[in-house]
């Protein structure tokens, strides 16, 4: 055999994993036009008080927490076939919706959507990890956000109008959303491995149930068996000072794109009173094409100026939203959908760097065959700031109002985007010496 068959062989499977992964984006970005939207839901056709949909938002972030055991499950292998059970568990799930009709049903039901979401992560970045070079992970995950986006984009004209039409008709848009979206995780569980992932990854995807690697029930080993993904997660955060470092970043800017998770929703309901189309067309529309149209070119800025960099400009380009969103009582009193549309339009340009090292940027760090592992971690710490930022904001609120939280948030985000600045001089530094 000569040198180039591997070679070529990895070349092979490079172009399929990126052209599979990019028709998958296509049913995960319809999936997410109505996964954005569920706080808005809960609201609106339920009329949920403020409080449920606080804690609806605090279970999305607070169950990022179970992908440090995701990550570290993951890493003793079966990605493909976690993947397929929990889409079914995640997505599938989403079938009963048809069946809810209060808001602590609703509530209830996402309470599996966000468990087995946490697993998509790491599976997804091991798995991207081992089938593409780092040097086009970047550029690759780009262009899948440019597809996603664009999809959910169009799928969000048609959910808004829906939604509009039949506020009680979100069960039937839940329920064919969730067998659509269910295809993206179908789509990376038939994705083959290559020969040097160290990861095992057995055959028999479809009808193997996982088994978890525990043994026996025993207290002693239950208690273990919590406890390890923490210490091993200490342990990496020890070695890793500069890792460490940009999750800490992530955390500050974190806490304050959480604090605005539970509010805004309240403020276009409640104090903005936008119809279902234009809360659609700003949250999910204008946001998401922006992040579409921007994320290839966000994607090579990342490959050039590593995560930390991009990172840096993101954080203080958001800065911008929350401050825009203060100011629409100001400047647009009579056309409040308007600062709407201008103030996602603003986000969507912050958020299409972050998105790109939110779900990547932490395989610039991971040694070889780690990168669910460290994206497992990553992922986790949204459930550590999840306990703390919408709680927090929605204090915020009843104590300041919206202007308080916004100009809260506006802080925050700056104060990230320093301390983005200061890690990239540090690791410049370091390099050099």
């Amino acid at each position: 055999m000569t040198t180039a068959s591997p070679q070529a062989a990895a070349l092979a499977l490079e172009r399929l994993t990126v052209r599979r992964y990019l028709l998958g984006m296509v049913a995960q970005g319809a999936w997410w036009a109505g996964y954005i939207l569920f706080p808005f839901v809960l609201g609106k056709s339920l009329a949920a008080p403020g409080w449920l949909v606080t804690v609806s938002v605090t279970m999305e972030t607070t169950a990022m927490l179970a992908a440090l055991y995701w990550g570290h499950l993951l890493a003793k292998g079966g990605r493909r076939r976690w993947l397929f059970w929990g889409g079914l568990g995640g997505r599938v799930a989403l079938l009963l919706m048809l069946a809810v009709r209060t808001p602590l049903q609703f509530v209830l039901l996402l309470g599996p959507v966000y468990f087995f979401l946490a697993l998509i992560y790491p599976a997804q970045n091991g798995i991207l990890q081992a089938n593409i070079r780092p040097e086009r992970r970047g550029a690759v995950f780009g262009w899948g956000a440019l597809v996603s986006n664009l999809t959910a984009a169009v799928t969000s004209l048609v959910v808004g109008r829906v939604l509009d039409a039949d506020p009680a008709s979100f069960g039937k848009v839940y329920a064919v959303l969730g067998l659509v979206g269910f295809l993206y995780p179908l789509t990376l569980s038939r994705l083959p491995r290559p020969a040097h992932d160290p990861t095992p990854d057995p055959t028999g995807v479809f009808f193997t149930v996982p088994r978890l690697p525990l043994g026996p029930i025993r207290w002693g080993r239950l208690a273990g068996a919590l406890v390890l993904p923490f210490r091993e997660a200490a342990a990496t955060f020890g070695r890793d000072r500069a890792y460490f470092w940009y999750e800490m970043n992530f955390m500050i800017y974190g806490t304050s794109f959480l604090m605005l998770g539970p509010v805004v929703p309240l403020y276009f309901v409640n104090e903005l009173d936008l119809s279902y189309q234009a809360i659609s067309s700003a949250r999910v529309l204008i946001a998401t094409t922006g992040v579409a149209l921007l994320s290839p070119l966000s994607g090579r800025l990342m490959d050039r100026l590593h995560p930390v960099g991009l990172s840096t400009i993101s954080y203080a380009t958001l800065s911008a939203f929350p401050a825009m969103l203060a100011l629409i009582s100001v400047f647009f009193p009579d056309r409040p959908e308007l600062g709407a549309y201008l103030a996602f339009a603003v986000y969507s340009l912050g958020m299409a760097g972050v998105n790109v090292t939110w779900n990547v940027g932490s395989i610039a760090f991971a040694p070889e065959g780690q990168g669910g592992h460290y994206q497992g971690i990553h992922v986790a710490l949204v459930g550590i700031r999840g306990l703390i930022g919408p709680a927090l904001g929605f204090a915020v609120y009843r104590l300041l109002g919206y202007q308080g939280v916004f100009l809260a948030a506006v802080l925050i985000f700056l104060a990230a985007s320093g301390s983005s600045a200061l890690l990239g001089r540090w690791m410049g530094r370091r390099a050099g010496a």
